[in-house]
Parts: C-alpha cells; sequence; structure tokens
C-alpha cells in the first residue's frame, strides 16, 4: 500500500506539471481576418515578402483583411489577401524592379499565424521566418461589418442632444448598422430609435421614434450627423464627433 501510495503521488506530480506546461503553451494560430484587421505590423526587416527589402517594413490589412499594404522606405505595394495561410496578391505598386514586389507578384506567407497574448504576427516564406513588432490599431472609417449588432456606452450623450450631458447613453446598430437605438443607460424607458446611414467615415442617425420628451433628448425627425465616425479594430471603441442641437461641437469616444 505505501508503495502505491508512492506510485501515485509521482504520477501525480506527472499530470501537475504537464498541465502546468499545457497552460503556457504558446497562443499563435493561423490568423484570421478578426485577429489582424485593421492593424499594420512593423518587421525590422522585410525579406520575407521580398529579397530587396532589408530594412523595416509594416504590413497592414483592411476592408475585413480582404486587402494589405506593404510599405517601407523604398515605396509601397498594395493588393488582395486571401487566407489558407496569408496570400498577398499586389495590384499596385510603386517598387522599383528588383527593389520591392511588382504588380501581378503572388507572396505566400505559410504559415502565417497570430499570437493573441502578444499581439504579434509570425510569417514564413521558404526558408525565411519573421515576427513583427506587437500589432498597432488602425483608426478607421466605421463600416457596417464594423458596427452591426454591436453596442457602444458613452460617458455622455451631449453629442445626440445637449439634454444628454453627463447622461450615460449606449448607441447599438443592427440591420446590417442600416438601423439604430440610442438608449440612456441608466433609465432604459428613454431610447429613439431610426435609420442610420454610413458614409466615408460619417454616421448619419435619423430618429423614427422616440420616448424621450421634448426638450429631454432626440425627438422624431431629428437628424444626428456624426461627421466622424471611426472605429479601433484593436479596442473595439467607436470615436464619434459632431455639432450637437445647440451648436456644441462634441467628440467623444466609447468605453
Amino acid at each position: 500500500m505505501p508503495r502505491l501510495r508512492h506510485i501515485l503521488l509521482n504520477l501525480g506530480v506527472v499530470i501537475v506539471g504537464a498541465l502546468t506546461l499545457c497552460s503556457c503553451a504558446a497562443t499563435d494560430e493561423q490568423a484570421t481576418a478578426d485577429d489582424v484587421n485593421n492593424k499594420s505590423f512593423a518587421f525590422p526587416s522585410g525579406t520575407v515578402f521580398h529579397p530587396a527589402l532589408t530594412g523595416a517594413t509594416t504590413l497592414e490589412f483592411t476592408d475585413r483583411a480582404n486587402t494589405f499594404t506593404l510599405s517601407s522606405a523604398g515605396g509601397q505595394a498594395s493588393g488582395n489577401n486571401r487566407f489558407g495561410s496569408c496570400i498577398l496578391t499586389v495590384g499596385t505598386s510603386n517598387y522599383t524592379a528588383g527593389q520591392g514586389p511588382q504588380v501581378n507578384d503572388v507572396i505566400t506567407l505559410n504559415p502565417c499565424t497570430f499570437d493573441s497574448t502578444n499581439r504579434t504576427l509570425t510569417v514564413s516564406n521558404g526558408p525565411i521566418t519573421a515576427t513583427s513588432n506587437p500589432a498597432i490599431a488602425r483608426l478607421v472609417n466605421a463600416t457596417a461589418s464594423d458596427l452591426n449588432d454591436k453596442t457602444f456606452l458613452f460617458t455622455s450623450g451631449q453629442i445626440f442632444h445637449e439634454a444628454l450631458l453627463n447622461v450615460a447613453v449606449t448607441l447599438k446598430f443592427t440591420n446590417n448598422a442600416n438601423s439604430f437605438t440610442l438608449t440612456s443607460a441608466d433609465n432604459t424607458n428613454n431610447n429613439a430609435t431610426g435609420i442610420s446611414v454610413l458614409s466615408s467615415g460619417t454616421c448619419t442617425l435619423t430618429v423614427t421614434n422616440t420616448t424621450y420628451n421634448a426638450g429631454t433628448g432626440p425627438q422624431r425627425n431629428d437628424v444626428i450627423t456624426l461627421s466622424t465616425c471611426q472605429f479601433n479594430g484593436s479596442t473595439g471603441f467607436l470615436t464619434i464627433a459632431g455639432t450637437n442641437s445647440n451648436g456644441t461641437f462634441v467628440s467623444i469616444t466609447s468605453i
């Protein structure tokens, strides 16, 4: 019996050790659109993309990571990306021939992994492997895919109506971001709903229904123009700016 206890004790140590090792496992996985969209990755050297790119090179993904831009001191190339690894097809380039990627070049980065802990991208092209610095979020004009079915909390709703100064509000987009609901966070009985239109960095909200009393919040047929409407793909925050019904210019970022 003592020997059995000894064996079980040693087995327990092995199991615990194995679990500990598992808990420290790398977080690298095949990069996805959600991982890299609207983010830029700086590499100390760009030789993984082209042999001539020996200096610092930045790879940036946009449009749900369907497009990319590769830039360095010598020029810039852009085009389409598709996953399966990261397969970059160059559509435009101002690099001199032999000094960087050219139009119709296909750069196959396999593997192409994202480390969710360190926010780095590791790519390989043949025998060359490179790891980027931590991702830098790119603040971009909000799109329907950025906003749809998401709720953003603002500490003050003054941008929507002057009476909502220092009143926390939530702004939710639905119906492929064609509809919105604005709600006072401390009084869910008060809300305004309507039609939202996104265009070139502007979000235009037209109120069609409201439960706010006159003078306390947006009213029916009010048009709220958010002349800045930008989304941070890394943090998930929405930055908006515009002039409210009282003529006051306000800029605020969700929390």
